[in-house]
Formats: structure tokens, C-alpha cells, sequence
């Protein structure tokens, strides 16, 4: 291995330091925005260590076929020192200050869907829902009117109608017996 790849390779592993100190940084910033349990918090931290060793091997890979001297890890300690030592802080104040932002931005695409979509059609709905019920209230004064004037006239002859109601029932009622009783009978001749 020539120099040029070392120096490739220290530069390549300083620069995942680095990148593992701001995702370690990025990782506690979301661990303590979620308040979540401590089975999970020790699950996602091997996933976090599993897979920023995975990122490192696949550059390491990349960079020199996967040899690992004692450079390596000399480039990644050192690049986590300095990130640590010069960034940390920065970082960590700007990712605060994009969060605030993203929530931020979040709400007030609510609030845009909320006035121009969702507040309009509930409006519509309720002006169509009281229309519905005002046009339902007028049919069923208007209905109720007809039926007290239908009433009124008709109630001379409501002593009569009841009269041959009770005669015109008895007599179907007889007619609808004797017709079932003829078909029954003609069931069990066949």
C-alpha cells in the first residue's frame, strides 16, 4: 500500500469520525425529543453503533479494499476529537434550530390546508346541511297544513268513511280467505 492510499484512507476514516460524532450528536438530539422507552433507546443505540460500523467498512472498501491498520483507527478517533472539540456545539444548536424550524413549517402548512381546504368545505357542508334542513322544516309545515285542511274537509264524512272502512274490511277479509282457502284445495287435488 503507497502512501497516497494511506493518506486516502486516514483522510477517508477522519471524515467518518466526524460524520460518526455528528450522528451520534443527531441521535441523542432525537433520543431526547422522543422520550422513549429504555428497551427501545438501547435497541436503537446497537442499531445506530451496528450500522455506523457498516457505513465505515463499506468506505473503508472503498478506499482501500478493506484493509485495516492501526492509520484507521487513528483517523477516526481524530476526526471524532475535532468534530467534537470544534462542531459539537454549532451542531448541535443548528439542529436544534432546523427542528424548530421543520415544526415550524409543519404547522403552518396545517394551518394553510386548514383555512383554505378544510374550513371551506366544512362551511359549505353547513350551509348545504341548514338549506337541507330549512327546505325540510317549509315541506313538512307546508305537508302539515295540507293535512289539517284535508282533515277539516274531510271530517263530515269521517263517521261514514269509518263505517264502510269496517264494512269493505270485513267483506276483503272473507274474500281473501275464501281465495286462499280455493287455491289450497286446489293444491291438494293435483
Amino acid at each position: 500500500m503507497n502512501i497516497v492510499i494511506q493518506l486516502q484512507t486516514v483522510l477517508a476514516m477522519s471524515t467518518c469520525g466526524a460524520l460518526m460524532g455528528m450522528g451520534f450528536d443527531t441521535y441523542h438530539v432525537f433520543k431526547g425529543k422522543a422520550r422513549l422507552p429504555l428497551w427501545l433507546v438501547f435497541f436503537f443505540d446497537i442499531l445506530f453503533w451496528v450500522g455506523s460500523m457498516g457505513a465505515v467498512f463499506l468506505i473503508l472498501v472503498k478506499v482501500n479494499d478493506g484493509i485495516i491498520r492501526f492509520p484507521i483507527f487513528f483517523g477516526m478517533i481524530f476526526g471524532a476529537w475535532l468534530y467534537f472539540l470544534i462542531g459539537s456545539k454549532k451542531y448541535i444548536l443548528f439542529l436544534h434550530r432546523v427542528i424548530k424550524f421543520c415544526q415550524w413549517f409543519y404547522r403552518t402548512v396545517v394551518k394553510i390546508i386548514d383555512i383554505l381546504l378544510v374550513r371551506p368545505v366544512l362551511f359549505l357542508f353547513r350551509v348545504i346541511i341548514m338549506v337541507l334542513t330549512f327546505l325540510y322544516s317549509v315541506l313538512l309545515a307546508i305537508l302539515g297544513f295540507l293535512w289539517k285542511v284535508t282533515r277539516f274537509v274531510t271530517s263530515p264524512f269521517a263517521r261514514w268513511g269509518q263505517h264502510l272502512g269496517k264494512k269493505m274490511y270485513g267483506k276483503t277479509t272473507g274474500f281473501w280467505t275464501n281465495w286462499k282457502n280455493w287455491f289450497h284445495s286446489k293444491r291438494k287435488r293435483e
